[in-house]
């Protein structure tokens, strides 16, 4: 029988495996091409991660230097030194009632809870949302009690030396958008993205590695690495930096001391910490640095990062098992350290008028005081002064309170404010004479009240010759007098009849003038201007002020520097207010004239009066001379010219009549043995709800003036504020300028000219 034979090629098992292998081979190869080729650097990137140990170098705070201009010797304002820290590793601690029993009495601090409670309020204040309600502002900025601090205190302490996780981790920062979205999409567990930071919650966090292997594309950390981290194990939290030897040592005792091991888990390491050698001088201008390493208020502050430095890293390999290798390759990234600044202050003049000023504050009584003293040929600030002051080193302690004992009519001159427990206390039926008085209950319920110790608390911060305009009063007059001489529409010899009040403001639904221009100390008939300046006569100024005209008036004040900032190297930098010149009433036009009605400060008067000194020359007003770079190169701030505001001829009359003033005007008191100065007082009234007050306590009192008057070396302003021994100004800052003026005299060693 005849059979059929197919002439098919069967597909047998050898020829699958063929082509599987074909195919899988050449996946592999496709798959390592794009991993060796494509991914390479990635992948590189992430085991020299993975492999690698690193440790962060801390940099060195840069110093901060003045000199003695006599001896050219340079002192540090702000410089570093060591003190140790102590730590805690959780995990190892076995009594965490007994270690906080133990620690908290000798680590608890009221005042640094209070200064840090102070800083917490004013980060919070800069971020709260436009469309929050007063009532909703007042509740967050609500400063804790003494009780709650140390109540809040204890309770972080005993959750940090408990705590064997981390509560949170902060895993990346400015991460590209991509990634972002990409991380948002796992909703991964305990994860959570804050603008463009990705933070971690290592307790909610139940399977660390699975969550890794969610995330660690779009974060950038190796898978190993990130599982590790998320875990959270807490081996090392601070408890608290900067101890005092003192409390060094007590703990190193317990230690000794401690047969049952109980402080097992506890250790102490020294680190840098900012030291200030000089105690309190200069301290409204330098600022301090916290315990977060930043620099607040003052040149800390603004200066913080060319101070701070660059961090360096060490990075070397590890074994399989963690180990360093100590052979092979490791990276070095050297810390930089901060920059070194030399401030224009001259140390002798700037410890003698902080020395005048704290006399003086006491002696008149006055709630602060202020000084600064500015060579006008520069522009260069010789002194900065400000009372009361603080000492940087221990600058929690402006926050130290001491009991007042209050009598029945005492609580009667308590007024509550907007936060419940905080009064004022009125000691005169002023508004402005009075303290913060704090009310808080002991474990009995009873009552008591506190005042801070300084008065004012944490208003020493402030560098009130920058940051807190002011009106000038009468040390306003020589600066609108010289505009007017300049003008051409007075000279010293212009004469003007000073009869009585000059009626101002005419109000034509009453047929009445609604307020007149009045002189303190009467009227002197026939007059020039040098005798206005001399009597300070506010009749004579208004006179001036309306041969000069709004328009004009207001242009000056620009061309002075009145309408905007110095930009002196303060980033608390304040400016006054002064209206525009088309608003003006007839009564304002008057008042601005002897300086009431705006506001400016001291900066911006100094740097006006050194115009008036320096042939009509204004100057720039600078701090820092010389910032010194860690590589060996320097940047030398020079003076700067800004503009001519006066001529000159008009600048050396101006100066004449301030010496007019000085030797036979109400200026007497600020009179130099051996030496004629130019110098003018100034005496500004407060308002309570609308009304001006008066008396003594109620007043800001300045002399301003400058010397030698042939070739002026130094402007000094001075400053008192609500003196309850005198209401004047000429009573007050005018002995503290001649007290400082004969010191700059001789100390520069310029001779007498009398």
């Amino acid at each position: 029988m005849y059979q059929r034979t197919s002439k098919r090629n069967p597909i047998n098992k050898i020829t699958i495996f063929i082509i599987f292998s074909s195919v899988c081979m050449t996946i592999l190869i496709l798959r390592l091409f794009q991993l060796q080729i494509f991914d390479h650097e990635y992948y590189q990137k992430l085991a020299t991660q993975e492999q690698s140990g690193s440790l962060e170098l801390p940099a060195q705070r840069g110093e901060i230097l003045i000199k003695d201009k006599s001896s050219k010797e340079e002192f540090a304002l702000a410089t570093n030194t060591t003190l140790n820290l102590i730590f805690a590793d959780p995990s190892l601690i076995k009594d965490h009632a007994y270690i906080a029993e133990k620690l908290i009495p000798l680590l608890y601090n009221i005042e640094d809870e209070r200064a840090a409670d102070n800083e917490r309020i004013e980060k919070l204040s800069r971020k709260i949302p436009v469309e929050t309600t007063e009532e909703e502002k007042e509740k967050l900025l609500k400063p804790l009690t003494d009780e709650e601090l140390a109540k809040q205190y204890k309770d972080n302490f005993l959750e940090k030396i408990s705590a064997k996780k981390r509560a949170q981790i902060l895993l990346a920062e400015n991460l590209e958008q991509e990634n972002l979205d990409k991380l948002i999409t796992t909703k991964a567990t305990g994860i959570e993205v804050v603008e463009k930071s990705v933070y971690a919650y290592p307790p909610q966090i139940g399977n660390p590695e699975a969550v890794a292997a969610q995330i660690a594309d779009y974060v950038q950390i190796p898978t190993k690495k990130l599982a590790k981290l998320l875990k959270g194990e807490n081996r090392y939290v601070v408890l608290k930096r900067k101890l005092s030897p003192d409390t060094s040592d007590a703990i190193k005792k317990m230690m000794k001391e401690d047969k049952d091991k109980l402080f097992a888990g506890l250790g102490m390491q020294e680190e840098s910490f900012r030291y200030y050698p000089e105690g309190s001088l200069a301290a409204s201008l330098l600022g301090y640095v916290n315990y977060e390493n930043q620099g607040e208020y003052g040149i800390e502050s603004t200066f913080d990062t060319e101070l701070s430095g660059i961090a360096g890293t060490f990075q070397s390999k590890k074994d399989s098992i963690g180990r360093q290798i100590t052979v092979g390759d490791s990276l070095l990234q050297p810390a930089v350290d901060g920059d070194t600044i030399l401030l224009t202050i001259d140390r002798s003049i700037q410890a003698k008028t902080e020395k005048l000023l704290e006399e003086g504050a006491k002696e008149y009584d006055a709630e602060s005081a202020q000084a600064i003293v500015m060579d006008p040929k520069t522009g260069k600030i010789m002194a900065m002064a400000t009372y009361p002051t603080f000492d940087p080193n221990n600058y929690g302690q402006v926050f130290k309170k001491k009991e007042i004992k209050f009598t029945i009519d005492d609580l009667r001159n308590l007024t509550p404010t907007k936060t419940a427990g905080i009064y004022y206390y009125y000691t005169q039926k002023t508004e402005l004479d009075r303290y913060i008085v704090f009310e808080e209950k002991d474990e009995k319920g009873e009552t008591h009240y506190y005042k801070y110790e300084n008065n004012v608390g944490p208003e020493v911060y402030h560098n009130k010759i920058v940051s807190w305009p002011y009106e000038p009063g009468s040390s306003f007059k020589p600066v609108v007098m010289s505009m007017g001489i300049d003008d051409g529409d007075v000279t010293p010899n212009t004469t003007y009849n000073d009869v009585g009040p000059i009626k101002v403001d005419f109000n034509k639904y009453t047929g009445e003038y609604d307020f007149e221009i009045k002189n303190s100390t009467g009227y002197y008939g026939l007059i020039n201007m040098s005798v206005v300046l001399e009597k300070s006569l506010n009749t004579g100024m208004t006179f001036v002020a309306k041969k000069i005209g709004p328009a004009l008036f207001y242009n000056y004040l620009k061309k002075f520097g009145f309408l905007d900032r110095t930009d002196i190297e303060l980033d608390s930098e304040a400016v006054g207010k002064v209206e525009y010149f088309e608003n003006w009433t007839e009564s304002e036009l008057a008042t601005h004239a002897f300086g009431q009605g705006l506001t400016i400060t001291m900066v911006q008067l100094a740097q006006a009066y050194c115009a008036l000194a320096n042939g009509g020359i204004i100057m720039k007003p600078y701090l820092v001379e010389e910032i010194r770079h860690p590589d060996g190169t320097e940047t030398t701030f020079e003076p700067q010219e800004i503009s001519r505001v006066i001529s000159e001829d008009t600048s050396a009359k101006i100066t004449t009549m301030l010496v007019n003033s000085t030797e036979r005007g109400f200026a007497t008191k600020g009179q130099v043995p051996e030496h004629f100065v130019s110098g003018k007082t100034g005496t500004s009234q407060t308002y309570k709800s609308g009304r001006a007050l008066f008396g003594k306590g109620t007043t800001i009192g300045t002399f301003a003036g400058f010397g030698p008057i042939d070739d002026p070396k130094f402007v000094i302003i001075i400053k008192y504020d609500y003196a309850k021994q005198s209401e004047w100004g000429s009573d007050t800052a005018g002995p503290t300028f001649s007290k400082l003026a004969e010191f700059i005299f001789d100390y520069l060693n310029i001779p007498p000219d009398k």
